[in-house]
């Protein structure tokens, strides 16, 4: 495993800058060269402009523009791709990668898509109408077999295979041996990687092209998917052999069910058959991250935040009893399955309904304890590794148990305060501020005065001082409030 992860050390463009960084010192200034140049500029904390078709925000990663430095773009030529974690080209023809959107902002593609779910609910309330009136008896045979004969017109395959187009905004290309996946809307990037995660579902048998359980018109029935696609075939064979140990171990913890693992995809598109290996697995209706964006700021409170604690602790349980590390603990990988409540969950101030469908995916970066990362993010990475990265260590830097527990801590902070740690800062920012030797987390904003015992535990700069798994799951925070269960 350790060699595997040595032949693949490649530290994320989309987390710290490939551009030659200027330390201060007392002194002088001291010069580090380019990390890695690959991928284009990245734009954080950023907002679209409609009226003029820009993107504004902070940008890292630019050839001639110092990192944090605010940006603003040239008009964007398609606003049908404005979404975090896409690439956009500009009428000038630069490109950009879009990470997090700022608080409150609008995201056109998540716009337009609400209006095509709109109109897919309007054409299923009129077959379902239609169906009622085939139902209701007719006084007159002869017109009774009129009003069939028209409303099952609207139930054939080519019929079907428009609504479910518009319905489930697919692309029209599939994924796996004769069709199986339907894949769907537009792909997120992987953070920093050459996959690309898509929406999709499971082909019909009898109607291609059509989602299975949406034969009468009924999209209730049908179920999401997520398709991870790589051309690295390698790096998902690796994620692939995580899945299967942390979901057939001791304990099996709380993560997305995995499908289906294809070696070799078959697709009806040339540039994706025989390119590339996909992952198969259960989908979320959206992930902690986003519920954060949308709350604009308000934390998560009550039950809703211990449910999500609980269900990365039980993650973290999974995988350290397979002897393995995480290295990417972090919100934008939990996600909340099954029930589709995002809208009350954004307004549930007290934490009530709680959130009993938190689950973990993206096991990509997941190392053997003792082994080396491959790549990391510097808002969950512990100040140990942060110091040996910039000492030009970082690949050789041995992992244990205790880099996710401070990237837990770090998770934690984010969601009991409404915002990340190191704020909007660059990650080229966050990674010097981890290595200052002034550096000590203030967990003073976290209001549970339980939970910010557990998080400065957490965050202590002392590794082994951090407490393992099992004493974070039986910390007060939890056992005092009847909160459970726990898979001990």
């Amino acid at each position: 495993m350790a060699a595997l992860a040595a032949s693949y050390l490649s530290f994320s463009s989309a987390f710290i800058s490939p551009t030659a960084i200027i330390i201060p010192a007392p002194e002088r200034d001291v010069y580090c060269p380019p990390l890695r140049a690959s991928g284009p500029p990245i734009i954080s904390n950023w907002k679209y402009e409609s009226s003029k078709g820009t993107i504004s925000g902070t940008v890292t990663n630019h050839p001639t523009i110092r990192d944090g430095d605010r940006i603003t773009t040239s008009p964007i030529k398609d606003q049908a791709v404005v979404y975090e974690n896409s690439i956009v080209e500009t009428s000038s023809g630069s490109k950009y990668k879009l990470s997090n959107v700022a608080y409150g902002a609008s995201i056109p593609a998540m716009e337009a898509k609400k209006a095509k779910e709109a109109a897919g609910k309007k054409d299923s309330a009129r077959l379902e109408a239609e169906k009622k009136v085939t139902a209701a008896p007719a006084k007159n045979p002869f017109a009774a077999a009129k009003v069939t004969a028209a409303t099952q017109s609207k139930f054939s395959p080519t019929e079907l295979r428009k609504l479910a187009k518009s319905k489930f905004s697919l692309t029209g290309t599939t994924v796996g041996p004769n069709g199986k996946y339907l894949l769907a809307g537009n792909p997120r990037q992987s953070s920093g990687r050459a996959a690309k995660i898509w929406t999709a579902y499971l082909a019909d048998a009898n109607i291609p092209d059509v989602p299975a359980g949406f034969e009468d018109g009924d999209a209730s029935g049908v179920q999401k998917l997520t398709v991870k696609l790589s051309p690295d075939f390698e790096r998902l064979r690796l994620e692939n052999s995580n899945y299967n140990k942390v979901q057939s171990g001791l304990f099996t913890g709380r993560f997305a069910k995995k499908m289906e693992y294809i070696e070799t995809v078959q697709s009806n598109k040339r540039d994706l058959d025989g390119k590339y290996a996909a992952l198969v697995i259960e989908s979320g209706q959206y992930d902690l991250k986003a519920l954060l964006s949308a709350r604009k700021g308000r934390p998560i409170r009550g039950r809703a935040l211990r449910d999500a604690a609980s269900a990365a602790g039980q993650c973290i349980q999974a995988v350290h009893s397979s002897n393995l590390v995480w290295t990417d603990l972090k919100t934008e990988n939990f996600i909340v399955v099954k029930v589709d409540n995002f809208n009350e969950e954004v307004n549930d101030v007290n934490g009530g309904m709680g959130l009993p469908g938190v689950k973990g995916i993206d096991l990509e970066s997941v190392i053997a304890r003792g082994g080396n990362p491959i790549d990391y993010t510097p808002e969950a990475c512990p100040p140990e590794f942060a110091r040996a990265y910039m000492d030009g260590c970082g690949g050789e830097f041995v992992l244990d148990y205790s880099y996710d527990i401070w990237s837990l801590g770090m998770m934690l902070y984010e969601l009991s305060t409404g915002k990340p740690y190191f704020g909007n800062k660059s990650p080229s920012v966050v990674t010097r501020e981890l290595c200052a030797d002034t550096f000590v987390a203030d967990v003073s904003e976290v209001p549970d005065a339980k939970l910010r015992d557990l998080i400065g535990k957490c965050l202590s700069l002392q590794p082994g001082r951090r407490p393992d798994i099992t004493g974070f799951l039986l910390h007060p925070y939890f056992i005092t409030t009847g909160f459970g269960p726990y898979s001990f």
